[in-house]
């Protein structure tokens, strides 16, 4: 705990903190004190409602509620990049499986034409 960065949603704002509905799933609360080194005396004054944010877990309450840390918040741009590698990523695994099932087949029908 305190070292995994996590994406989230920045989903309720109240006087003493943000509420962020994780990406990974599950809510958690950033307490005003984890916003920033400095006295952030409005949580609405430093993040918005439906802004992404980049948040470490930094402890679990009594119920079993994150508490977590502010780390940054995700700019458009980085959203738009974070959601073309992932693009990326599936296109080459998409190749690669057609091609080793493409090779797979291949060798079955050469077979197949031996026999």
């Amino acid at each position: 705990m305190g070292k995994e960065e996590i994406i989230g949603t920045v989903v309720r704002i109240m006087p003493y903190g943000a509420f962020v509905k994780l990406d990974e799933g599950g809510v958690g609360l950033i307490h005003i004190s984890q916003f920033d080194d400095e006295f952030v005396e409005d949580a609405h004054a430093f993040i918005n409602v439906g802004e992404k944010v980049v948040v470490r877990v930094i402890g679990k309450g009594k119920k079993g509620k994150l508490n977590l840390s502010f780390v940054k918040r995700i700019s458009n741009e980085e959203l738009k990049q974070e959601k073309r590698d992932e693009f990326e990523q599936k296109i080459k695994k998409f190749l690669k499986e057609s091609q080793d099932s493409l090779s797979d087949y291949k060798r079955r029908l050469k077979r197949k034409m031996r026999s």
